[in-house]
């Protein structure tokens, strides 16, 4: 529960920046904000697929080592 306050007080922290940085520059990140607009999905998709796919992968470790111990 505490891990997931954290990141969604980083996301919030950063989402914020990217506001503020927007509006005072046109740039997100020292990038071009059409640009941030078409990457940031692409990049939240493929972080939460691969933590998807982390979190099976280390609950079919852990069923391989449950059973390899019976």
């Amino acid at each position: 529960m505490v891990r997931v306050a954290i990141g969604l007080i980083l996301i919030l922290a950063i989402v914020g920046y990217s506001a503020f940085s927007v509006i005072t520059t046109g740039q997100v990140l020292g990038i071009d904000a059409r640009l941030f607009l078409v990457v940031a999905p692409i990049l939240a998709a493929v972080s939460w697929a691969a933590f998807n796919i982390g979190r099976a992968a280390v609950g079919q470790l852990q069923l391989m080592l449950k059973r390899s111990r019976a």
